[in-house]
C-alpha cells in the first residue's frame, strides 16, 4: 500500500552539481551559458530553460548520459531513496533538466519514477527544441518554470491520497515545497524556499532522522 508521494529534486539535491554546468564545461559552452544566466533574472524560466537546449543540437543523447554519470550523487541520497520506498512512498525524481535524464538517474537510484524537460531527440541526437507541455499552476511566488513540480506532485497524489513530500534547493522547487503536506530544503540556494519550507537540513541524514520522526508522529495521530 503506497503511503504517500516523494518529489526529489536532481540537480544540487541528489546530484552534487548542476548537470548543465558539467555539460556547458565539458562541450566548451560556458560563455553561452553564462550570457543566459546574466539574462536570467529578466525572463521567465521557461524562456532560459529554451535557449539552454539550442545549445544541445546535434548533441548525441548518450554524450549528455555519459557526462551526468560523471556528477556524484550527494552523500546519503540513495539511502534516503531506500528510506522512503520503506516507508511505503511513490518516489519521484523532478527536474528542470531533462527528463530522459532524470529517467536514468530513477533506474539508478531506485526511484518509481521522473518528470522534466522534453527535449526532442532524432537519431540518438539533440535537435536543440523544446517539446514540454507548460503546466505551471501560477502560485505566488513561483517564477514560471517549463515544468512545474506541484503539478506533477498532484498528479501523483491523486493516485495515492497519501501524504505528500517535496525535497529541493531553488527556486523551481517553490511551488512544490509551499504545496506539499512536508516540505523540505536540502541546502537551500535562496531564502523564499527556506521560508517556505517545513524543515531545511544540510545532509540526507539529517532529513531522514527527521522525517522519519514526522511520519512516526502523523501515523499515531491517524490511530
Amino acid at each position: 500500500m503506497t503511503y504517500g508521494v516523494a518529489i526529489l529534486d536532481m540537480d544540487g539535491t541528489l546530484l552534487s552539481k548542476r548537470s548543465i554546468d558539467v555539460f556547458c564545461t565539458e562541450l566548451d559552452l560556458t560563455r553561452r551559458l553564462a550570457e543566459v544566466d546574466a539574462l536570467s533574472p529578466s525572463l521567465p524560466p521557461y524562456k532560459t530553460s529554451e535557449m539552454i537546449a539550442s545549445f544541445f543540437k546535434a548533441v548525441p543523447r548518450r554524450t549528455l548520459e555519459r557526462l551526468q554519470d560523471t556528477i556524484p550523487v550527494n552523500k546519503g541520497a540513495d539511502g534516503f531513496v531506500r528510506f522512503l520506498k520503506s516507508e511505503g512512498f511513490l518516489v519521484a525524481i523532478a527536474t528542470d533538466s531533462y527528463q530522459f535524464l532524470a529517467e536514468k538517474l530513477a533506474r539508478s537510484l531506485g526511484a518509481d519514477t521522473a518528470y522534466g524537460n522534453v527535449v526532442e531527440i532524432r537519431d540518438g541526437h539533440l535537435t536543440g527544441r523544446l517539446l514540454t507541455d507548460h503546466r505551471c499552476l501560477k502560485v505566488e511566488g513561483c517564477r514560471e518554470y517549463s515544468t512545474c513540480k506541484l503539478w506533477f506532485m498532484r498528479e501523483l497524489a491523486g493516485r495515492s491520497r497519501g501524504l505528500t513530500v517535496a525535497v529541493g534547493d531553488g527556486d523551481s522547487d517553490f511551488c512544490a515545497i509551499s504545496g506539499a503536506d512536508i516540505g523540505i530544503a536540502y541546502r537551500p540556494k535562496t531564502d523564499s524556499i527556506a521560508a517556505v519550507a517545513d524543515m531545511v537540513g544540510s545532509d540526507f541524514f539529517q532529513i531522514e532522522s527527521w522525517l522519519q520522526g514526522e511520519i512516526a508522529g502523523r501515523r499515531n495521530q491517524s490511530r
